[in-house]
C-alpha cells in the first residue's frame, strides 16, 4: 500500500490500493475496515486450506482478481456472514475461476 489519506480519526483512515473502482480508474481507496476484512479472508482461507497466507494472497491478487472484483465489491454482504460461510464461499469462487492451491 502506498499510504493512506490523512484524516482526523483512525476509524476514517483510507488506504490507497490498486483496484478498479466504480469509475474504472484502476486505482481507488479502501477503508480500514475493508482492508482488515481482506486480511481476515486471506488468513482464514489459508488456515482452512493449510497453506501459507502469502500463497493465498498471490492466488487472490496476482493469479486472479478475486480481491479486486469480488471481496472488496461484495464487502457489505460478505462481512455480515460467519467465518465458515466466507471461507467456503471463497473456495467456491476460486474453483469457479480455476484457482487451485
Amino acid at each position: 500500500m502506498s499510504g493512506y489519506a490523512e484524516n482526523i480519526s483512525k476509524k476514517d483512515r483510507y488506504f490507497e490500493i490498486s483496484y478498479e473502482d466504480e469509475n474504472g480508474s484502476g486505482q481507488g481507496y479502501i477503508s480500514d475496515d475493508k482492508l482488515r476484512f481482506v486480511i481476515f479472508c486471506i488468513e482464514n482461507l489459508a488456515e482452512n486450506m493449510n497453506v501459507d497466507p502469502v500463497i493465498v494472497h498471490d492466488a487472490l491478487t496476482r493469479e486472479s482478481d478475486i480481491v479486486d472484483q469480488y471481496i472488496i465489491p461484495c464487502y457489505e454482504m460478505l462481512h455480515t456472514q460467519g467465518k465458515e460461510y466466507i471461507v467456503e464461499n471463497l473456495k467456491e469462487v476460486m474453483a469457479e475461476r480455476g484457482i487451485a492451491l
